[in-house]
């Protein structure tokens, strides 16, 4: 960075992180690398955040992509069950090391909470299909739409492939053990962000993730509350003719 080389910036940044442009967007740097950083408390925290972002930014926009061409093709498939995060990054491993992975995900983008959990204002969609345009340049195979033990038997994979990799992520909503937790007009969370991004995103409803509808006039300046204080709550929280809202928590 000192040195303005970028290119060598951002190879250094690929060697542990394959999605860098996303991390330094939405990873707590204030709690995690810059609240450790040891120059914190008397000169203040490298900005690792902003400096993460800004190589990947500017060698993504000046056409930088990863160089496979010295890369040996071992001849090995491996089929890997998510296209989240953690299945995004064993996917970059295997085809840096010569193995061909095939990712599975029963969403129709890939990112996981990435695209789904996490609204669009807060993270721009267009990030991860630009993501997603370099991993298929790179020889990752995605096969979207499809549901691991619904479309396709595990057995089937296990079968087919030299290995598989499970990274199905965490969708299960926690419950707060409240009296009419599951009263009309009460969405947990995760679902309610996971449908909403998807009708943002012009996407098929499915019946188990329907959309949720909070702009109707009937909606208009109504009384809605939020329990939990945490990311999660404020990125559920409507942002257009919200009515009045109010955030709990223990």
């Amino acid at each position: 960075m000192k040195e303005g080389d970028i290119s060598a910036a951002v190879e250094l940044s690929h060697q542990t992180n394959c999605l860098p442009e996303i991390t330094g967007r939405v990873c707590p740097q204030d709690r995690l690398c810059e609240g450790a950083c040891t120059l914190r408390d008397e000169h203040g925290s490298v900005t690792i955040g902003n400096i993460e972002r800004y190589i990947s930014d500017q060698a993504l926009a000046n056409g930088w992509r990863p160089d496979l061409s010295q890369v040996v093709e071992s001849g090995k498939r491996v089929a890997i069950i998510g296209a989240g995060p953690a299945g995004l990054a064993c996917a970059d491993r295997l085809v840096r090391n010569g193995v061909s992975p095939v990712v599975f995900d029963r969403h129709p983008e890939i990112g996981g909470l990435l695209t789904f959990g996490i609204p669009a204002f807060k993270l721009d969609k267009s990030l991860l299909a630009r993501r997603r345009e370099i991993f298929t340049q790179m020889g990752v195979r995605f096969e979207l739409n499809c549901e691991i033990g619904k479309d396709i038997p595990l057995t089937t994979l296990l079968d087919d492939y030299d290995a598989v990799f499970i990274g199905a992520g965490t969708y299960r909503s926690m419950k707060a053990d409240l009296p009419n937790e599951d009263a009309p007009g009460v969405y947990d969370a995760l679902p309610f962000l996971i449908a909403n991004t998807k009708q943002v995103m012009g996407l098929l409803e499915l019946p188990e993730e329907p959309y949720v509808n909070t702009e109707g006039p009937e909606r208009r300046g109504a009384r809605r509350r939020r329990y939990g204080d945490g990311l999660r709550a404020y990125r559920a929280a409507p942002r257009r003719e919200a009515g009045y809202l109010r955030l709990s928590s223990r």
